[in-house]
């Protein structure tokens, strides 16, 4: 049914373009011969004006040029031509077969131009184009010379009618051809149609178009559903998929988080997968192992680990393991970094309710201070204790030998309390210092400051030490300027600093060596230095003279006794009071320790000296 209406319309069509075709046809070629009517006549109307007036109107009956204009014409328009007077008398005229010259009055005011008009001969009705001009005689108007045509009408003409058959003929046999390719072209519709129906779902297309197997407009209709359909499903993708971009960002975000903050942790990390290859590194291993993290994340266990511990702990959780399932230590000394102590703690990856495992975690703990911290304080422990063991023997000797000798021998007993008091006084100082680390380390350790006359304060620490020089044939010197200006310090704590630099000093100086206390007083600062010729200090040792517990390793310096803790304490002391301790020392030369203060502001200068 559908298909018979378009055929209809097509036909309806065709006829009303044909009439439409042959109208405007008719139409011009009405105007091409009223224009050509018109170029004729006013051709025709100038060239008799153009004559003398007797030529046009001649007397004596003889014949008018104006007989000649009919029978040369060619044009079958061609109705009239008249020589009329000026009061409308016709005074020559030669007209087609059947054609009356119109009595018609001509427009006042004309006499010297040119004109153009419609007229109509009453007794055939027929319409004349006629045109005018007009006649002179010696300058003066005598007449005008009026040529008429048929005025064209909208009639079709025998002559043009087989043309006009042949055209409608033409443009009505395409409709058939332009049904016939619509057809051909359309045929495909019905796939188009029954494809949409599959992708938007029968039951939906029955409701919208019921009868949409061949219709144009039930298809664009189900197009435009398909369509709709089509672009809901892409916002809806395109918020899934925005949606699964943020989600990437947002892992990608927490993996970065998550990854800057296990490179910032301060132990090396490694994961391992469940067959024991390493997934995950963090760049602090390269300073614990001596090894390249790109080569550990694309080189075989065996190609960058050179450890035996490191490896049979790998070899553990390798391949799901049965070790796998427990936590495993290990501490070690790496190849390429011997100086390092490092421990290893392996720890499987578990999920949430600890069914599932995802490798491995190994995290590699620089253990190097703790190590030496526990060694430094095992021979800590073994010093102090012969520290204390030796005074209390050489005590508990002279003790015996007193009550074996009694209270006879004078100078025995004098040598033995001499001896008692002095290892009882070592044995005050070692405890001393221990108790002053402590203080120092929990912060109860606060300088009570007041201003100290410094050159007594040294001539006091000198006078302290020189017995001790003295015993062991060591020669002491003090340079000290003759004024000095005061400083605001702590006397006790200081005393301790000055007593353990000269002890230091003293001890470490062989027989016939000198041990000299120097006081230097500057514009801003007062340089308090002990300087000796013992045995010296390396280089390498010199950077750790400070540090608690640290003794140098050469030959002959643990047999000269100590505990480390003198120059600890002496440098803390120092620091305390917003000072500085320098050391400048060469191996078998001697040492010198300075102690660098700030001096006193002037307005301070008249306060009280202790």
């Amino acid at each position: 049914m559908k298909n018979n209406r378009f055929g209809i319309f097509l036909i309806v069509s065709s006829l009303l373009v044909i009439a439409l075709v042959v109208g405007l046809l008719l139409q011009r070629q009405q105007g091409v011969q009223a224009s050509h009517i018109r170029v004729q006549g006013l051709g025709v109307t100038r060239a008799l004006t153009a004559l003398p007036f007797a030529t046009l109107a001649p007397k004596g009956g003889r014949p008018s040029v104006l007989n000649s204009l009919l029978i040369h014409h060619d044009n079958p328009d061609f109705g009239y031509a008249a020589v009329t007077a000026l009061d409308g008398t016709i005074l020559a005229e030669v007209t087609s077969p059947g054609v009356v010259v119109p009595g018609t009055a001509l427009p006042s005011g004309t006499g010297s131009l040119f004109g153009e008009r419609l007229t109509e001969s009453l007794p055939e009705k027929r319409t004349f184009r006629e045109f005018y001009g007009p006649v002179m005689d010696d300058g003066n108007l005598k007449a005008f010379v009026r040529v008429g045509y048929v005025e064209p009408r909208h009639l079709l003409a025998l002559k043009d009618l087989p043309f006009f058959a042949f055209l409608a003929l033409a443009m009505f046999l395409l409709v058939p051809l332009i049904l016939f390719i619509v057809k051909r072209e359309m045929a495909p519709l019905g796939a188009i149609s029954a494809q949409l129906e599959a992708l938007l779902g029968e039951a939906n297309m029955r409701a919208q178009s019921p009868h949409a197997a061949h219709d144009v407009g039930a298809l664009a209709a189900k197009l435009n559903s398909y369509l709709e359909n089509a672009n809901a499903r892409i916002r809806e993708l395109e918020q899934d998929g925005a949606k699964t971009i943020a989600s990437g960002r947002l892992l990608e975000y927490g993996s970065n988080k998550l990854n800057a903050v296990l490179q910032c942790l301060p132990d090396g990390l490694l994961i391992l997968d469940p067959s024991g290859e390493v997934t995950f590194a963090s760049s602090k291993i390269e300073p614990l192992l001596g090894i390249d993290i790109h080569a550990v994340l694309s080189s075989s266990l065996d190609a960058w680990c050179e450890d035996p511990e490191l490896k049979a702990l790998f070899a553990r959780y390798r391949n799901g393991s049965c070790e796998a399932g427990r936590q495993i230590t290990i501490k070690f000394n790496p190849i390429k970094v011997p100086d390092k102590r490092v421990c290893a703690t392996a720890k499987p990856l578990v999920g949430g309710l600890g069914s599932m495992a995802f490798g491995t975690l190994i995290v590699l703990h620089d253990a190097t201070r703790e190590y030496l911290g526990l060694q430094a304080g095992n021979d800590f422990v073994a010093h102090v204790s012969h520290e204390l063991k030796s005074p209390l023997n050489v005590i508990a000797m002279y003790s015996e030998m007193l009550h074996a000798a009694g209270a006879d021998d004078e100078q025995l007993r004098i040598e033995a309390i001499n001896v008692i008091q002095d290892e009882v006084e070592r044995m005050n100082l070692l405890v001393g210092n221990l108790l002053n680390v402590s203080k120092l380390e929990m912060g109860s350790m606060s300088p009570e400051r007041h201003r100290v006359k410094l050159d007594e304060l040294l001539q006091d620490a000198f006078n302290h030490a020189l017995p001790r020089a003295e015993s062991k044939s060591v020669r002491m010197e003090i340079q000290l300027p003759r004024e000095m200006a005061a400083v605001s310090i702590d006397k006790d704590l200081f005393r301790i600093a000055l007593n353990n630099l000269l002890t230091n000093a003293i001890k470490y100086s062989d027989v016939g060596a000198a041990v000299t206390l120097i006081a230097d007083e500057g514009d801003d600062d007062i340089v308090i230095s002990v300087r000796d010729s013992g045995i010296g200090i390396a280089p390498e040792d010199q950077a750790h003279v400070f540090e608690k517990f640290y003794r140098a390793a050469e030959v002959g310096v643990n047999q000269r006794g100590g505990h480390g803790l003198g120059l600890y304490l002496a440098s803390q002391i120092v620091e305390l009071h917003h000072g500085r301790l320098t050391l400048s020392s060469e191996l078998g030369h001697g040492s010198e320790f300075s102690i660098h203060l700030k001096k006193m502001p002037s307005l301070l200068q008249g306060a009280n000296v202790l």
